[in-house]
C-alpha cells in the first residue's frame, strides 16, 4: 500500500537542516561580533585615527554586519532552493576581492613588493576559491531548480 506524500516538493526542498541553520546562526553571530568589537575599539580610541585605519574599520564593520543581515534573512525567511548559498558565495567573492585590492593597496602604498606579493596571492587565492563556491553553488540551485520542473511535470 502506498500513502501519498505529506509533503510537496516546495516543502521539501524549502527547509534548512540543522547543519546549515548551526552555521547561518555562528555566521551571523560572527559578523555581528566583529562588527561591534571593532565599532567599540574605533570609539573607545582617545585619538582621531589616520584615514587609511577609519576606511578599513568602515569595510570591516561593513562586512560584520553584511554578514549578520545575510544570516538573519536567511533563518527568517528559510530561503527556497539554495538561493542562500548563492547569495552568500556572492558575499564571500565580493568581500574575499575587496580585501584583497585593500591589502595590495595598503602593500603599494608603502612600497613593499613582497607585500604586494603576498597580499596579492593571498587575495586571489580566497577570490579563487570564494568564486569555485559560488559555482558550486549556482550547480547546485540549477539542479534543484531542473528536479522541481520534472516533479511538476510527473505529478501533472
Amino acid at each position: 500500500m502506498t500513502e501519498s506524500p505529506r509533503y510537496s516538493p516546495d516543502d521539501i526542498v524549502r527547509g534548512l537542516s540543522l547543519p546549515r541553520r548551526v552555521g547561518l546562526l555562528l555566521a551571523g553571530l560572527g559578523g555581528l561580533a566583529a562588527a561591534a568589537t571593532i565599532g567599540l575599539l574605533w570609539a573607545t580610541e582617545p585619538g582621531e585615527l589616520p584615514l587609511r585605519t577609519r576606511i578599513a574599520f568602515t569595510a570591516m564593520i561593513g562586512i560584520g554586519i553584511a554578514w549578520a543581515g545575510f544570516a538573519g534573512w536567511a533563518l527568517a525567511r528559510r530561503p527556497l532552493f539554495a538561493v542562500d548559498r548563492v547569495i552568500a558565495a556572492w558575499l564571500a567573492v565580493t568581500f574575499s576581492a575587496l580585501t584583497a585590492l585593500g591589502m595590495v593597496t595598503v602593500a603599494v602604498t608603502r612600497a613593499s613588493t613582497a607585500g604586494i606579493l603576498a597580499g596579492g596571492g593571498l587575495g586571489v587565492t580566497l577570490t579563487v576559491v570564494a568564486s569555485m563556491m559560488l559555482a558550486r553553488a549556482r550547480a547546485y540551485r540549477r539542479a534543484l531548480l531542473a528536479r522541481r520542473h520534472e516533479l511538476e511535470r510527473e505529478s501533472h
